[in-house]
């Protein structure tokens, strides 16, 4: 899975060049334990990132946001879009298999099941969502 989420990375800065960012891995403090096992690879590879489309939190500011509702207790926010969605990890997988997923704050819905089961997928498909925005414009 790590291998996944480098290549992931390096696809898309290669794509966007200087639109992505990520920071050196930041975990020797013990955060990680409170962070869900399907994103530990993720923040063994970086400790924050600045996408084209979005922001991955870093450990500090996920462990903060997560406190509050509605996420606590069953998601963990581990980053938000350019607009008004921020992107949710399960602290434990549904029967699918499934643990991620994006909810908006401001459509007033509560926070809907996982759709994605890893993280490469699930950025890859924000990252289709973006492109097909920017190409429709």
């Amino acid at each position: 899975m790590e291998e996944n989420i480098k290549s992931y990375f390096e696809t898309l800065a290669k794509k966007y060049e200087n639109e992505v960012s990520l920071t050196t891995p930041n975990i020797e403090n013990g955060n990680l334990q409170q962070v869900p096992d399907a994103l530990h690879q993720l923040y063994k590879l970086t400790s924050s990132a600045k996408l084209p489309f979005g922001e991955i939190y870093s450990i500090e500011e996920v462990l903060k946001q997560s406190e509050r509702s509605p996420f606590k207790p069953n998601w963990f926010v581990f980053g938000r879009d350019k607009y008004f969605s921020f992107w949710l990890c399960s602290f434990i997988e549904d029967e699918e298999g499934l643990s991620f997923t994006y909810w908006d704050h401001e459509s007033g819905n509560e926070i809907d099941g996982a759709v994605w089961s890893d993280i490469v997928s699930f950025l890859e498909e924000i990252q289709s969502n973006y492109e097909d925005y920017i190409n429709e414009r």
